[in-house]
């Protein structure tokens, strides 16, 4: 028998199967292999295609074309739908753009995926103020002080928190003002013009004392700043006291005789300080004669006021206002009449503001009088 009349023995076999296979192995390697480049370069080809067209976006914004800014976006999210940085600034572009329904519908994608999204809760918080829910953007604004952000999460949070303090002036919500200028008041810019606006916002916040801490603070630094000396006038005469408060005023208009503190001219403040003064029977410096002129001139002003009431005023009260004004009183007696008059100026001005309409002026100057009366 010739060799070639031999069968294939196994193992020849065995082998031609093994180079088979590993020819077959290589080309589907090299298939996959190829498929793989080609897929990572189209997605890295769609992933620079899309951060083109979100740069174009916002170039868009930041020259205020938010429309085309909006479709610019969007095609972005066409090619990268879960990129949330797109996401946000297409919030921020359909608010620009006045779609408002549009851009919390966007947010609420957002925050249903994370609901400590910094930079989404402060967007949320936006639309929703533009939107007029004052409340609820507060709450988002709360949120967007305690959520994540990526970079610089200290400073971002601290900007929030000056944006929602803003916010909270503008509302007038003195308690939660104060709480969040309570938790950022060692953090506040050292400048003096951000100085001074925190003093302002103190003031806002109903804490005249700690508003005047910083306006004296600024003029330990800057004995000449008339917008300081104003703020200390404004702080004085929230607390009362009202002779300081003359000095204050005096000095910012000698300093700056145009100067404005809020919305009150200074001149107008010193003012309205000066007719205080000139009516309080407590001012120090005058005599027993002078405060009984005082508290009597106090009463018939009370009961001018108390004309307003018309034909069913407190009959009592108004008699013995009468009597009072009639009274013939000894020097002995003085101090005394004057403790009674300003007890029953005090009674008639309660019954002119429960009474009667419109509510008087709180810068009325015989409200303040009367006011600081009762607190003594």
């Amino acid at each position: 028998m010739t060799p070639s009349s031999f069968p294939p023995s196994p193992l020849s076999s065995s082998g031609q199967f093994l180079r088979t296979f590993s020819l077959v192995a290589l080309a589907i390697g090299a298939l996959f292999a190829t498929d793989t480049f080609l897929a990572r370069t189209e997605e890295a080809e769609s992933r620079i295609e899309a951060a083109r067209l979100f740069e174009q976006g916002q170039r868009l914004l930041d020259r205020g074309h938010s429309a085309d800014a909006v479709d610019r976006f969007k095609d972005a999210l066409e090619i990268e739908r879960a990129n949330r940085e797109y996401q946000r600034a297409l919030a921020q572009a359909e608010l620009a753009a006045g779609q408002a329904a549009d851009a919390e519908t966007t947010l609420n994608d957002l925050l249903l995926s994370d609901s400590t999204d910094g930079p989404a809760n402060l967007s949320m918080g936006r639309v929703l103020l533009k939107e007029g829910r004052i409340r609820e953007a507060i709450s988002y604004y709360h949120r967007a002080v305690y959520g994540q952000w990526k970079d610089d999460a200290q400073s971002n949070r601290l900007k929030v928190r000056f944006e929602l303090i803003d916010l909270l002036a503008q509302q007038d919500s003195q308690e939660e003002l104060l709480a969040e200028l309570l938790a950022v008041q060692d953090q506040m810019p050292g400048d003096v013009a951000a100085r001074l606006r925190t003093g302002r916002l103190f003031l806002a916040a109903g804490s005249p004392a700690r508003a005047a801490d910083v306006f004296r603070k600024v003029l330990k630094d800057q004995p000449a700043n008339a917008d300081a000396y104003a703020g200390l006038g404004e702080s004085d005469f929230a607390r009362g006291d009202y002779r300081a408060a003359q000095s204050d005023f005096q000095s910012a208009l000698r300093l700056n005789p145009r100067i404005n503190s809020g919305d009150q001219a200074a001149a107008k403040r010193l003012d309205l300080s000066n007719r205080v003064l000139a009516l309080d029977p407590a001012v120090r410096g005058i005599g027993a004669a002078e405060r009984f002129r005082r508290s009597r001139e106090l009463v018939q002003m009370t009961l001018d006021a108390a004309a307003c009431l018309g034909p069913n005023p407190p009959l009592e009260l108004v008699d013995e206002a009468q009597k009072a004004l009639k009274a013939r009183v000894s020097a002995a007696g003085l101090d005394e009449a004057t403790e009674a008059n300003l007890d029953l100026a005090g009674q008639l001005w309660q019954a002119r503001i429960s009474g009667c309409k419109p509510a008087p002026d709180p810068d009325d100057p015989l409200g303040l009088v009367l006011a600081k009366a009762a607190a003594q």
